[in-house]
């Protein structure tokens, strides 16, 4: 069973690649993260969680999802994640979750995908993401068959050198970058609520027919780079910029061994 959460679709991509070629349900976990409810699963085949990389780890929301669901029948757990360029100190934090719940860690492997966090970054275009989609096929490919031999993945993007810094930039990034504060609609805004759909804390609200953004965010991009009319800016900095959604669909034309 392949498990996802993705913010702006990079993930989505990721696991549903995974997902057709090893002929696996896929589940989008987002609704199970939004009612906070503890969810149980069941599957014969190893667990795949994809999600993407934020500071260095999966999402707060992710792990914490992880350790409150009761995962049924295999005990075997990979980990996959979309990311930029760099995963950190990503799997340790997971592997010490599997170890809490009596599960074997598989392994966790990094794929690098298009830069979606436009309040700080430019994302790229269209040429370079083609280049890079690209270069994200083979690697999931690779990672295709690496769980069907029923070996254990490794990172190619796991940067030792900034290992030690997860513990500090993770905690540093939600307390001082983080915030939801400073998002605000423009007279674009046709009140769609799509970006209220979107929120996986169910922390957006409409008022009078505008977007109303709660103190919960972790800044996944979800509503930004999802609103239909490009409606949404986050303070002066987005002002003008491209946004960026994965709105790409597989198609498994490549051939790939066991």
């Amino acid at each position: 069973m392949v498990l996802y959460f993705s913010g702006t679709g990079n993930t989505r991509y990721a696991a549903e690649v995974i997902g057709e070629l090893l002929h696996n349900e896929i589940k989008d976990i987002r609704e199970f993260i939004k009612s906070g409810v503890k969810t149980k699963f069941y599957s014969k085949a190893p667990y795949i969680i994809c999600a993407p990389i934020y500071a260095w780890r999966f999402p707060p929301l992710v792990e914490g999802f992880l350790e409150r669901s009761d995962f049924w029948g295999s005990d075997k757990v990979y980990f996959v994640a979309t990311c930029e360029s760099q995963t950190g100190d990503a799997a340790r934090y997971l592997k010490k979750i599997c170890e809490k719940k009596g599960m074997t860690f598989m392994g966790f492997a990094g794929v690098p995908m298009p830069e979606n966090y436009i309040i700080m970054y430019k994302p790229p275009k269209e040429d370079e993401q083609k280049h890079i989609f690209r270069m994200a096929n083979s690697e999931l490919v690779s990672i295709v068959n690496t769980i069907s031999r029923g070996e254990v993945l490794k990172d190619d993007l796991d940067m030792k050198l900034l290992k030690p810094l997860t513990k500090l930039v993770n905690p540093w990034f939600f307390g001082a970058c983080v915030s939801s504060r400073k998002f605000r609609t423009t007279d674009k805004c046709i009140g769609c609520g799509k970006c209220v759909e979107a929120c996986p804390y169910g922390s957006i609200t409409l008022s009078d027919g505008r977007p109303v953004w709660g103190e919960k965010c972790m800044h996944c991009m979800s509503c930004i780079c999802g609103c239909p009319t490009g409606a949404i800016e986050y303070g002066r900095r987005t002002v003008g910029r491209d946004r960026y959604y994965c709105r790409k669909e597989p198609n498994i034309t490549w051939r790939y061994k066991y």
